[in-house]
């Protein structure tokens, strides 16, 4: 549910404005309002399940999610349905960890690497499913039934969850909750999201970007201290000397960045630069988020076979995404999607299935099995703020683009005919004759440049894989929670 909902929404998003009777602009923030709030509150979430409880916590934002879904879906205003997917996005990010936390503390070492895996595939089966239930769930302006389809699979779950899942938390841990770091980590992550998203909009020089990027180095660095000083801190520190943790964090940091902070650009390429329908769009990425789904949990159990050479399967998943942006830079205007996009779509599916499922499991392996819960969303928060910096950068990078490639596609005509470079910009080829061959010249240009970027943010992340180091804990050593 989570995982389809974050993408249903992106196929939602016109009908959304039409009907709301607002801008783009001011629609977007129907996503970027629930993206800030999974990545700011997983790691306060995560660690509040372990305190307070796994499962009570999972429930508790899993009706928030529910019942938020409700009010998105009776939404007449945008301001209103902006506020209430950011409730949204508390619920998802409260809920998320969780998942992992307790599928992590349900199974016996020897079998979690399967249970990791058949999580990681039901969260890849929402890859699949996603952008192919938003093209059929929105029919002209009627975007409600995105959210509401939410409602009864959300109250199926938590009497699921009331009867299946079994209680457990950090049996070491003070009930105490500290309040101060809550504040400090939220706040902090919550300026470094917005200094991120406004990047592009603003321009990464402008005031409004540096104050937010400087006032949350400020404000985290404030809340290392406070954690460092607190009698029961929101966040054990001691964690971030496992070099397997960290850098399982940065790989998957990375790797979100190019692999989900690209998927938007991608499908701007196939609905508005080839002109296929939200439904079309979506069967086109069937072939990798399909790979994904069946790999997953294979993935998880050969990574733990694998013990600490854990690494190979994340880099070599690494090295199959990077291959599939590599593949990219071949793509021209006459490409279409059999012999442009297909193949990449393959290899990014391969690399998704093995990493995704392999980070998860280096991650909780690598911190005791009481401290899940924060492992869990650190590792979300992770992802989640390197897909909204890659979808910032990648955009960046492929607008500097399409400004610079202009001057040089249209300088026999004295420079680009009004229009043609804004359109060119969201991936639409505007104009007739001659002055459209050229603006998707410039179009394919520079999704090829953005593939590049890609090609390296992957590269980067097989490098940063290979310091993972897989450490399955005793029993004993991990500290096991405690169930009651």
């Amino acid at each position: 549910m989570l995982m389809v909902n974050t993408f249903v929404v992106n196929v939602a998003l016109p009908a959304m404005a039409r009907d709301l009777n607002v801008d783009l602009g001011t629609a977007q923030w129907i996503v970027s309002g629930f993206v800030l709030t999974l990545g700011v509150v997983p790691v306060a979430g995560g660690r509040l399940a372990d305190i307070l409880g796994r499962r009570e916590v999972y429930m508790a934002g899993l009706a928030l999610f529910v019942a938020s879904s409700i009010a998105c879906a009776l939404a007449t205003d945008v301001y209103v349905l902006i506020a209430f997917r950011v409730v949204q996005g508390v619920g998802a990010a409260i809920m998320q960890p969780a998942t992992l936390s307790i599928v992590t503390n349900a199974f016996p070492a020897e079998e979690r690497g399967l249970a990791v895996g058949i999580w990681g595939g039901v969260s890849g089966l929402g890859l699949v499913l996603g952008p192919v239930l938003g093209g059929l769930l929105v029919h002209g302006d009627n975007w409600r039934l995105v959210f509401l389809v939410n409602v009864p699979v959300g109250l199926a779950a938590l009497v699921m969850a009331f009867r299946y899942v079994p209680r457990s938390r950090d049996g070491g841990a003070s009930r105490a909750i500290d309040w101060p770091g809550v504040g400090l980590l939220s706040g902090g992550l919550l300026l470094a999201m917005l200094g991120i998203t406004r990047g592009n909009a603003d321009g990464w020089t402008s005031a409004t970007v540096l104050g937010c990027l400087v006032g949350a180095a400020a404000v985290l660095w404030a809340f290392a201290i406070v954690e460092s000083r607190t009698r029961a801190p929101l966040v054990d520190l001691s964690l971030f000397r496992s070099r397997t943790f960290v850098m399982a964090c940065v790989s998957a940091f990375l790797f979100s960045a190019c692999v989900f902070g690209s998927q938007p650009y991608t499908s701007l390429f196939m609905q508005n630069f080839w002109g296929m329908t939200p439904l079309e769009a979506g069967f086109g990425f069937l072939p990798s988020t399909a790979l994904v789904a069946l790999l997953m949990p294979a993935g998880g159990v050969v990574g733990q076979k694998l013990g600490h050479h854990l690494r190979l399967l994340v880099m070599a998943g690494s090295i199959s995404v990077a291959s599939s942006f590599l593949y990219l830079l071949t793509l021209g205007v006459e490409s279409r999607y059999l012999d442009g996009f297909l193949l990449p779509f393959l290899f990014r599916g391969a690399g998704i299935g093995l990493v995704m499922t392999t980070t998860s499991l280096a991650v909780v392996s690598a911190v005791p099995l009481a401290k899940s819960g924060l492992a869990s969303g650190t590792l979300t928060m992770a992802r989640n703020v390197g897909t909204a910096a890659g979808v910032a950068l990648l955009g960046a990078i492929y607008l500097a683009r399409v400004e610079t490639g202009s001057e040089g596609r249209f300088a026999e005509m004295g420079g680009p005919p009004a229009g043609v470079v804004a359109a060119a910009g969201r991936f639409v080829a505007a104009g007739t004759g001659d002055v459209q061959a050229r603006a998707a010249g410039l179009i394919v240009d520079g999704y090829v440049v953005l593939a590049m970027a890609c090609a390296v943010l992957a590269g980067i992340a097989t490098l940063t894989a290979g310091f993972i180091r897989h450490a399955r804990l005793p029993q004993k050593a991990a500290g096991r929670a405690t169930a009651t």
